[in-house]
């Protein structure tokens, strides 16, 4: 019984949106043809109707007449109400459907520069949010390499890597990976909204480049100096679980974008690649 009763909430609700994507040059058109079209009924009223018509309009010439109609016309749309002409018999229901009419345009228009001040406020927000996103995104992965950087020195100086290092070098890979999971976020919602530009593309595409290369430089001093990266389970399986990650989003993040220089997404993939293909070589 609930669904049946919204329906029609739902369609009117429907409707007035439908209106309200109208420019304000069709509101304009409306309320003058409104004010046009009650205003030709005053006039005819004024003289076949004299009696029934605003007074004095029927009783002055033909031009005074046809002036005083749409100048009544124009006062009652706009709600002012001088006096100085007076509605009387049948006029006096036409001004007062007339008032409605004109209170209906009227809402319509304040409700149409309200949906845009909003539509303007959540574009913004939604910018400064993608924004403040984009940053996170870079700085989480500049922290991700810094960890890798700490991790490569002690591996350089002491030839080995403590089990703190190792639960570090375990967590920067989880890290990178929840990172890189939201890079599909740049790229949802509604047209209208603002999305990433070209240069910041270029700027994600660049640390995600930077954080896959600087794993592979990661296991060339594990394999320079000798040190069993393969055994660490925990280390392993997280950067298992990066190189797939990687491996399904970026095919999605290169069809989603609206950009056409893809070289990027290739050097990923291959980067990417490279660090597969070294896990199953030293595995066998």
């Amino acid at each position: 019984m609930l669904y049946y009763s919204e329906m029609p909430l739902r369609r009117h609700s429907l409707i007035i949106e439908k209106i309200l994507q109208l420019p304000y040059s069709a509101f304009g058109i409306l309320w003058g043809g409104l004010v046009l079209a009650f205003a030709a009924m005053y006039f005819g009223l004024g003289q076949w109707m004299p009696t029934q018509a605003p007074t004095p309009i029927g009783s002055e010439s033909l031009w005074k007449s046809l002036g005083d109609s749409i100048y009544f016309s124009v006062i009652t749309s706009t709600t002012v109400g001088y006096g100085d002409i007076i509605p009387q018999g049948f006029s006096k229901v036409l001004a007062a459907v007339q008032s409605v009419f004109a209170f209906f345009v009227f809402g319509l228009c304040i409700s149409k520069l309200v949906s845009n001040k909003q539509e303007m406020a959540i574009r913004q927000m939604h910018k400064l949010t993608l924004e403040d996103v984009f940053r996170n995104t870079r700085e989480g992965l500049y922290i991700v390499r810094k960890d890798f950087d700490h991790i490569m020195a002690q591996a350089e100086a002491l030839k080995k890597i403590d089990e703190e290092h190792w639960e570090n070098l375990a967590v920067a890979y989880k890290q990178a990976q929840s990172i890189i999971a939201e890079i599909p976020d740049f790229y949802r919602g509604d047209g209208d909204l603002y999305t990433i530009d070209e240069r910041r593309e270029q700027l994600l595409q660049e640390a995600v480049h930077r954080t896959l290369h600087r794993i592979n430089q990661l296991i060339d001093v594990f394999a320079r100096v000798g040190i069993d990266w393969i055994a660490d389970s925990a280390s392993v399986s997280e950067l298992l679980s990066l190189v797939t990650l990687v491996h399904a989003i970026t095919p999605d993040w290169k069809n989603n974008s609206p950009y056409t220089q893809h070289e990027a997404f290739e050097d990923i993939l291959g980067e990417s690649g490279k660090i597969h293909q070294r896990m199953v070589n030293v595995a066998a």
